[in-house]
């Protein structure tokens, strides 16, 4: 924690620059030493951070980490990456020319695939992606 400031000093400063979408941003700091570029970078680099982890929260299905050793938090993760990638393979293969009426978006195609309940379209363009799978009954 920095010591403070002198009476007359300013304390924090107010930094203003615009994010990826062109949108102001305003962050005040204590961080009196660094440039308002390095803050607006750091700025950047932690939001990139957040926006990863609303990713992987969103998308891979892992609300809270289990363990909070490295190696526990990289498995964790590797696993849920390499489950959401297979299932994006098989649903991006099956989705090609379906019929309308049974075009699933991906959530939907997931949580059915896990509970057998997909329909039998889409089963059908699953077996002929992956010619030795069983349909599912």
């Amino acid at each position: 924690m920095p010591a403070p400031a002198p009476c007359g000093t300013p304390s924090a400063k107010e930094i203003i620059f615009n994010d990826f979408e062109g949108r102001e941003i305003r962050v005040v700091t204590d961080l009196m030493q660094i440039t308002a570029e390095q803050i607006t970078q750091i700025y950047k680099a932690r939001w990139q951070i957040e926006v990863f982890f609303r990713w992987i929260k969103q998308h891979l299905n892992v609300p809270t980490l289990f363990g909070t050793t490295e190696n526990a938090v990289y498995g964790q993760l590797f696993g849920a990456l390499i489950v959401y990638v297979l299932l994006k393979w098989l649903y991006d293969g099956a989705n090609s020319r379906l019929p309308r009426h049974v075009v699933l978006s991906f959530v939907p195609f997931s949580r059915f695939l896990v509970l057998g309940l997909l329909p039998v379209e889409w089963q059908i363009r699953l077996k002929l992606l992956i010619p030795d799978t069983p349909l599912i009954t």
